[in-house]
C-alpha cells in the first residue's frame, strides 16, 4: 500500500471536491481514483468522504485524517527535500497579509528574502479579506488580531494597538473630542463592515463608541487618506500612523483609550509537525524584520 500517495490523493480529492477532476489532473479514469479511495477507506476502516450528486465532502472524521494526513506527507517531502544544504534555499512560497500592511512592510521583508535566496520564488497575496490557508495553499499568512482555526499555528511577534486619530483640520471644525462619550456625535471612519468601536482604558474600563458613519472602506489606506482629509475620525494602527503622528497630519484622540480587542501582529501558519526548510527561514526573517523595524520606530 502507497499510504503516501494515498494521503496525496485525499488532499487533492478534498481541494478539488471530484472524481472526475482529479482524474483529469492525473490522466486517469474517475473510476480509479473512486477505487484507490474506496482501499484507502478500506484499510482505515472509516470514512473519509460523503459522495453526493454535487461532489465530493469531508466527513468530520475525514477533515481530521486530512490534517493529520499533511504531517506525514510534509515528512516525506522534507525526507527527500534538498532545501538547506550548504545554506542555500529553495522552493516556492505563498505568503498572505493584510493589504495595507503588506505594501508598507512585508514587501521589502520579501524583496530582502529573495535577495538573500535567489532559487526562492513567491507569491503574494495581499488583501484585507479573510482566507483560508488550507483552500488556498497558502503557506505564511501574517495577520492582525486576527482569530484562525484551532488547526493553525499562530506566533505573536510584534505587539500592537489601534488608536484613535484625526485630521488637526478636522478637530478644529467641530467640537474637540473631550470625552469617550463625545464620539457618537463625531464622524467615524469604519473599516469593513464594523459600526462600532469597542474602546479600553489602561485600567479596564471599556466602552462601546458609536460615531456616526461617514465613511466605510474595505482597505486601509483609503480609511488613512480619508482620515487625513478631515472626513472624520479613524481607528488604525500604531504602526500604521506613526509617520502621520510624527509628522502633524493626524493627531491622536484620547490617547488614554484604544481598541480592546487584540490587534498584535501575527504569523499564522497550517498546523504542521514539519515544515520547509525555506518557510522555516521565511518565518524566522520576518518576525526578525517587523520587530527591528516597529521598535526602530517607536
Amino acid at each position: 500500500m502507497d499510504l503516501i500517495g494515498d494521503l496525496i490523493l485525499m488532499q487533492e480529492l478534498a481541494e478539488h471536491g471530484s472524481f472526475s477532476k482529479v482524474g483529469r489532473l492525473r490522466g486517469q479514469a474517475p473510476s480509479s481514483i473512486a477505487r484507490r479511495l474506496d482501499r484507502l477507506e478500506n484499510h482505515l476502516n472509516d470514512r473519509l468522504f460523503n459522495r453526493a450528486p454535487t461532489g465530493l465532502f469531508l466527513t468530520a472524521s475525514g477533515t481530521r485524517k486530512l490534517f493529520e494526513g499533511r504531517a506525514l506527507t510534509d515528512a516525506a517531502a522534507s525526507f527527500v527535500n534538498k532545501d538547506g544544504e550548504n545554506g542555500s534555499l529553495s522552493g516556492h512560497l505563498v505568503i498572505s497579509a493584510p493589504s495595507r500592511l503588506g505594501e508598507t512592510l512585508i514587501a521589502q521583508a520579501v524583496a530582502q528574502f529573495l535577495t538573500t535566496h535567489p532559487n526562492v520564488s513567491i507569491d503574494l497575496h495581499f488583501t484585507d479579506l479573510v482566507q483560508n490557508l488550507e483552500r488556498d495553499k497558502i503557506d505564511l499568512s501574517v495577520c492582525v488580531g486576527t482569530q484562525s482555526p484551532d488547526h493553525h499555528f499562530i506566533r505573536r511577534i510584534v505587539e500592537n494597538r489601534r488608536i484613535l486619530v484625526a485630521a488637526p483640520a478636522y478637530l478644529a471644525r467641530f467640537d474637540q473630542v473631550k470625552s469617550v462619550t463625545d464620539l457618537d456625535a463625531h464622524s467615524g471612519l469604519f473599516l469593513g463592515r464594523t459600526l462600532s468601536w469597542k474602546l479600553m482604558k489602561s485600567d479596564m474600563t471599556t466602552h462601546v463608541a458609536r460615531p456616526k458613519a461617514r465613511l466605510r472602506a474595505v482597505a486601509g489606506d483609503v480609511l488613512l487618506t480619508m482620515c487625513k482629509a478631515g472626513l472624520g475620525i479613524a481607528l488604525k494602527s500604531s504602526w500604521d500612523v506613526r509617520r502621520d503622528l510624527a509628522e502633524g497630519e493626524i493627531v491622536q484622540v484620547l490617547p488614554e483609550w484604544q481598541q480592546a480587542d487584540p490587534s498584535d501582529i501575527m504569523i499564522v501558519t497550517p498546523s504542521r509537525r514539519l515544515v520547509s526548510p525555506t518557510i522555516k527561514a521565511f518565518s524566522r526573517m520576518l518576525d526578525d524584520y517587523l520587530k527591528r523595524t516597529l521598535s526602530a520606530s517607536e
